[in-house]
């Protein structure tokens, strides 16, 4: 059966998550372009001068590129970088560099990839010279490595490389140079994380090297705005096969600084990544919160909200939003902040059977959303009912009246605006 992966927008604005997919897509089934005169001269170069048997390759992280072409060393010559695999092969991964030359492309060099599989490729100045730096990230099996190559005159030099489990390139310590942070951690072995800037040579800023290794994994790492004016890295990691914890680093003064390391406060019994939810370009830490009723009940039977929150720029955190997330990641309620701590759910909900949202104070219903067999969805899908999704055997519906807004009186309104993507009745 397929799953029904859905999303409720809020301040309760309804949307169904790309994940479902309820109607054809009329552009996949649109023929492809003709290339370019160029593009087509570039292809048939590529074709010709990859060795036969091999295909071409993207990285993991681009589901669009598999053809870099940029003046990768600014002498007003274009260079084209591409990926390509020979299976059976002891060195399966190679990467090529073509120049233009006139009206042609001409092969200036081949190169040899460190794994099996094509992490990702980015093209980057990392020397602050103008010129582009290749990065890219190999792996084989479990374990992946960094590389940093420096093409000129023809030459392809190798100029950093490292294991990783994530890098990202950033620039930390905020001194206007782009910087690489590795992120390497062997569950019960070593964490560390490790700052990398050029200076006449790549060069260690700075590591820490004494982050207790004895978790699962790390499932999200992300770097980015910790708040408006300072940036950092945002590691959840999961203790086990379902809980997790959070922390919080930042570069001060060219070293590094856990501002916010995972213990209580950031301890939740569900993996949650953290991400910028709000959209105000600012990373938000996502924690389980019991609707207000719902304390002593089993864990198991609890319908939990999210609430994220910001690291407050001291010690702690301050709240950012909430939103319900159906546990089996089907549809989200995302509430206005203006709901915290005024929203609860009814406790005679059921998970994957009903879901009323209630007014703490009153008791008075603004949301439901249930589970409908499809005998049972002809019977009452006329009764104010909102489609959300549906399969074989199952439906998802919603109603309410949630949206709050505030007029400039500051008197509160109840609308029901739905938006729904892609769905047949």
């Amino acid at each position: 059966m397929r799953s029904l992966r859905c999303f409720v927008a809020a301040t309760l604005t309804l949307s169904v998550l790309s994940g479902c997919t309820f109607i054809s897509d009329p552009v996949s089934k649109m023929k492809s372009p003709q290339l370019s005169a160029d593009k087509a001269t570039l292809m048939a170069a590529i074709n010709s001068l990859k060795p036969a048997g091999s295909t071409l390759i993207r990285p993991t992280n681009d589901d669009d590129s598999t053809i870099f072409t940029e003046d990768l060393n600014k002498d007003g010559i274009m260079e084209t970088l591409v990926f390509y695999k020979t299976p059976g092969e002891a060195v399966q991964i190679h990467g090529m560099i073509l120049e233009k030359q006139g009206d042609t492309w001409v092969k200036k060099l081949v190169f040899d990839g460190d794994g099996s599989v094509l992490e990702s490729v980015d093209l980057k100045d990392m020397t602050g010279d103008g010129k582009l730096e290749i990065v890219t990230g190999y792996s084989q099996g479990e374990e992946k490595g960094l590389v940093v190559y420096s093409y000129s005159s023809g030459s392809l030099e190798e100029v950093l490389s490292h294991p990783y489990t994530k890098y990202m390139i950033d620039d930390l310590n905020g001194d206007g140079i782009e910087d690489i942070t590795v992120v390497y951690f062997k569950r019960n072995e070593f964490a560390t994380i490790s700052v990398y800037q050029y200076n006449d040579g790549f060069k260690v800023l700075d590591k820490l090297d004494n982050i207790d290794p004895y978790f699962n994994n790390y499932y999200n790492i992300v770097a980015g705005k910790i708040s408006e004016d300072k940036e950092g890295i945002v590691l959840d990691a999961a203790v086990d096969s379902q809980s997790a914890y959070t922390s919080i680093v930042v570069m001060e003064n060219n070293k590094l600084r856990v501002v916010l390391p995972g213990d209580a406060r950031t301890y939740k019994d569900r993996r949650i990544a953290s991400e910028d939810i709000d959209h105000d370009g600012i990373i938000e830490i996502g924690l389980l919160e019991a609707p207000k009723g719902w304390e002593y009940f089993d864990p198991a039977e609890i319908p939990y909200f999210t609430s994220y929150y910001k690291w407050d720029g001291k010690e702690g955190l301050t709240f950012a939003t909430q939103l319900y997330h159906d546990p089996s990641d089907r549809f989200n309620i995302n509430f206005s902040p203006e709901w915290h701590g005024k929203v609860t759910v009814d406790t005679k909900s059921v998970l994957d059977k009903n879901l009323k949202f209630i007014m703490s104070d009153t008791g008075e219903t603004v949301a439901e959303v249930s589970f409908f067999s499809p005998s049972e969805w002809d019977r009452v899908k006329n009764d104010g009912w909102d489609l959300l999704a549906r399969d074989a055997d199952k439906v998802i519906a919603y109603r309410g009246k949630l949206e709050q807004s505030t007029t400039k009186e500051g008197s509160n309104k109840i609308a029901s605006p739905i938006e729904r993507k892609g769905i047949d009745e």
